[in-house]
């Protein structure tokens, strides 16, 4: 009887350790990132001349990828170490109106506020334009950022051929980003190391 027990109790173990093993196999090859990290590229125009975001204060150094941090607007769009025409996206539903209040930015469909003043559409003739991906539209506040977005945000008397080489000169480098690791850590959209998916799979978040 003892015999058969310990042989009942070896099968149990056996099988009870193959399950585990069975079930971290599933979540290994099953396993989908749910974290939120994409890029745009935008410019802002002002009579002409292109804002520098030379201040320290346009730039989130410290912003993290975790559930947590997102309870902080400035974690879920913001823009990173001295990049003035990349846009970091950590949260879904994030809009221009989102990232742009996030920089100390605010605009509507005719007015514009900087750091630098308040500039409204037909004053001394000058019109608040938006370009997005090619597109002339009427606002972009609440557009959701979407990945790889191209945004030109011009206030003044710009000629449509002026607009348009102006769009054309925003450096399109979100897509290389979306595959780089964040400056505070998050990992883009590049693949999860082999490691990082068995932590995962395991339930180790660190």
């Amino acid at each position: 009887m003892r015999h058969i027990s310990k042989k009942l109790i070896l099968v149990a173990l056996i099988s009870f350790l193959a399950g585990i093993l069975w079930f971290v196999m599933v979540r290994f090859i099953m396993y989908e990132s749910d974290a939120v990290h994409y890029h745009a590229n935008f410019a802002v125009y002002v009579d002409g001349q292109r804002e520098t975001f030379d201040n320290f204060t346009f730039y989130e150094e410290v912003a993290s990828c975790g559930a947590d941090e997102l309870n902080n607007p400035k974690a879920r769009g913001h823009m990173h170490d001295n990049i003035s025409h990349v846009v970091h996206v950590h949260d879904y539903g994030v809009t221009w109106g989102h990232f742009f209040a996030n920089i100390g930015y605010t605009f509507g469909n005719d007015i514009l506020k900087t750091d630098k003043g308040h500039f409204v559409s037909g004053e001394d003739a000058k019109e608040l334009r938006f370009i997005l991906n090619g597109k002339d539209v009427d606002s972009v506040a609440n557009q959701t950022i979407r990945s790889e977005d191209v945004l030109l945000i011009d206030f003044g008397t710009s000629t449509d051929p002026e607009l348009q080489s102006r769009f054309q000169s925003i450096t399109r480098d979100a897509a290389d980003y979306n595959k780089r690791d964040d400056p505070s850590s998050c990992t883009g959209d590049k693949p999860l190391t082999f490691t990082e998916r068995l932590k995962k799979s395991i339930g180790i978040n660190s």
